[in-house]
């Protein structure tokens, strides 16, 4: 079934629940890695998933000098994120995001921005971040610098490990 763009702003029962489904790849992917493995395709299959995400959040709010910040101060692969918090929570938060940042855009404020708040400033302490750092950035608009924040840090996250190859680029 395809969904077009403008009956996205609501979640419809055939619609894939992207957040969910990259909650379950990158777990699937850190246990993978917990073994001791490193499986290419594993980590191929996450980025892809978290670049969905990350295509179906976008655009993001530009916001000069906060892609080098994270840069700096994620702490943690994004398959060491479920230290603090677990899959579900992730997973869940993440189909939060999209459908409260298109629902934002259609004019609709019908989920509690201090709970998406609260659900990004979790997601960027599991990266590592101290989102008090973030302050400078997100000071104009607080809940469209958080949004991009966590679309920036989990990029960043999800190829912190990566082998840079021309094919990969």
């Amino acid at each position: 079934m395809s969904v077009g763009i403008d009956s996205r702003s609501s979640r419809s029962y055939d619609e894939l629940r992207i957040g969910e489904a990259v909650a379950h790849i990158v777990s699937a992917s850190s246990i993978v890695e917990g073994l001791g493995e490193c499986d290419y395709t594993v980590q191929e299959t996450m980025r892809k998933y978290v670049d969905l995400w990350i295509v179906e959040m976008s655009p993001i709010s530009y916001v000069p000098g906060m892609v080098e910040a994270l840069g700096d101060m994620i702490t943690k692969k994004i398959t060491e994120i479920f230290e603090n918090i677990s899959e579900d929570e992730l997973g869940y938060s993440l189909d939060l995001l999209l459908d409260f940042k298109r629902r934002f855009e259609s004019g609709i404020l019908s989920i509690d921005q201090a709970d998406i708040e609260v659900r990004c400033e979790r997601i960027l302490n599991s990266l590592g971040v101290d989102v008090n750092k973030l302050a400078k950035f997100i000071e104009r608009d607080k809940i469209n610098g958080l949004i991009s924040a966590v679309v920036i840090a989990l990029g960043i996250a999800s190829v912190r490990d990566r082998k840079w190859t021309p094919e990969s680029q």
